[in-house]
């Protein structure tokens, strides 16, 4: 009688596991029982066979999950029952092995998914909570997810406040041009979708020409994958995340949509905190406008002058190098509030036509002190108190209320000593009309080195005479916030 021949054409999953071992004892001797011999072949080796002995009688499927991963040939006569039960015994058990390894797979994929997220959380965070540049979110959110991804174009565009234009913010593989340029929703097919679609992942761009048409510069290929995600944070629309041209040409993944989905989580909410941010600052600036305007209103002869103050210092902090915003913000708000302690002088010492007597000039050196006081419980603005508090101190150490000299002065006090004292000379005052700027600018360069630090001196007036060049009037920009 000949044995039975028993050949199991083996998923690459369980081969490893399957080729050698008590596993394959086992089987062999499942296959002994009934009077058989089991030997182990490679997928690739039937591969072209697979279509031609599916179906047949004496072929027994490997399956997981309704899909066939393998197969069994069994030599045995229909009418042998034992090689038919011991050749279904077999299948089931590698079925088994299938389906553990595929679950430990899956385990596994989920687990280094999960690892790559906290690592995305940990790296990102500390930047995306603290972070009030909608610019600087930007730029990390693209680089993250072309490094992730493996991308070589990565594009954020961000939606107004009034949700009519998107604006690209930042990008990866774009040409130069494509920076800052600004989509209206209601003529871009792209733009709409994302009103109608959450993460669109496209395998092949030629299946969505609409997509492909707003496409800009030149691809590696007509045909690559794209993914693209909304950034949402509270039920609020930000824009879109989009990223294609895999390197490999590879298809995305479950893992590659998970981890987009959690940078774009991190992205829209730090980019929703930088909106806020913006507008408590916007309603902040307009208290201290409104606060500065109300100690000008008490003089009419200093109508916006701490306006004036506050742009001349900061356009001569920027032109002293200071490039950082947190800064030259702090240098703006000192200059709006540098005279608001005079909200506590009387109205009849301010707008005084003659020289003030020995009594009235020492009851208006308290403004400092006043101003410091009003400013300084505000969290956030110790150092701005402490400017105002010493705005009218001396380079040479001969200055109030407390003779600090040189560089112990904050910048910015230095800053608005400079500013307040060219603003005096070039307004109406109550004692004298207004004087031209090249004689203001004379007498700070003679001041320069006793009243006034050098340093400063030279940076303001470079300021004056550069918008002087450029026929600009004499109102640098004030911090963008």
């Amino acid at each position: 009688m000949s044995t039975t021949k028993f050949r199991l054409n083996c998923p690459d999953v369980v081969a490893e596991s399957l080729i050698g071992g008590p596993v394959l004892e086992a089987l062999q001797t499942v296959a002994a029982l009934a009077g058989g011999e089991l030997t182990i072949e490679s997928p690739a080796k039937n591969a072209g066979q697979a279509g031609q002995v599916a179906g047949r009688p004496d072929c027994l499927s490997v399956n997981y999950r309704g899909k066939t991963m393998g197969r069994l040939l069994c030599t045995a006569s229909a009418q042998d029952s034992a090689p038919r039960r011991a050749g279904h015994a077999i299948t089931s058990f590698v079925s088994h092995m299938v389906d553990r390894e595929f679950a430990v797979n899956d385990l596994a994929d989920a687990l280094m998914t999960s690892y790559e997220e906290m690592n995305l959380v940990y790296t990102l965070l500390p930047t995306m909570a603290t972070g009030v540049h909608p610019q600087q979110i930007a730029d990390i959110l693209v680089a993250e997810t072309s490094r992730t991804l493996a991308c070589r174009r990565v594009s954020l565009l961000s939606l107004d406040e009034k949700r009519q234009n998107y604006t690209v913010l930042a990008a990866r593989g774009l040409p130069a041009e494509a920076l800052g340029l600004s989509i209206p929703v209601s003529d871009s097919v792209a733009a709409r979708a994302l009103w109608e679609e959450d993460l669109l992942v496209i395998n092949d761009i030629s299946d969505r020409p609409d997509l492909k048409g707003l496409s800009r510069g030149q691809y590696v290929s007509n045909s690559f994958a794209v993914v693209r995600v909304p950034l949402e944070a509270r039920g609020e629309a930000l824009g879109f995340l989009t990223a294609t041209e895999r390197i490999g040409g590879k298809e995305f993944t479950a893992r590659d949509r998970k981890l987009l989905e959690s940078l774009s989580a991190m992205g829209a909410s730090a980019l929703l905190n930088c909106r806020l941010h913006a507008a408590v600052n916007r309603q902040m600036m307009s208290t201290i406008h409104a606060l500065a305007s109300a100690v000008d209103a008490k003089d009419r002869y200093t109508h916006d002058h701490a306006g004036r103050v506050a742009q001349l210092c900061v356009a001569t902090a920027r032109q002293l190098g200071v490039t950082d915003e947190v800064r030259c913000r702090g240098v703006e708000l000192a200059a709006l509030l540098h005279d608001i302690g005079k909200i506590g002088i009387p109205d009849a010492i301010l707008s005084k036509p003659t020289t003030l007597s020995r009594a009235e000039f020492i009851e208006i050196q308290k403004h400092v002190e006043i101003g410091a006081r009003i400013v300084e419980h505000v969290p956030g603005l110790e150092e701005v108190s402490k400017s105002i508090y010493h705005h009218h101190e001396r380079h040479d150490g001969l200055g109030y209320p407390t003779g600090l000299s040189d560089g112990s002065i904050p910048l910015a006090a230095r800053l608005i000593s400079v500013a307040d004292t060219f603003d005096a000379l070039t307004s109406d005052r109550p004692y004298r009309s207004a004087g031209p700027t090249k004689e203001a600018l004379l007498e700070l360069r003679r001041n320069a080195g006793t009243q006034f630090d050098p340093a400063v001196v030279d940076a303001f007036i470079e300021v004056i005479e550069q918008d002087s060049r450029l026929g600009k009037p004499q109102r640098p920009a004030m911090v963008a916030l």
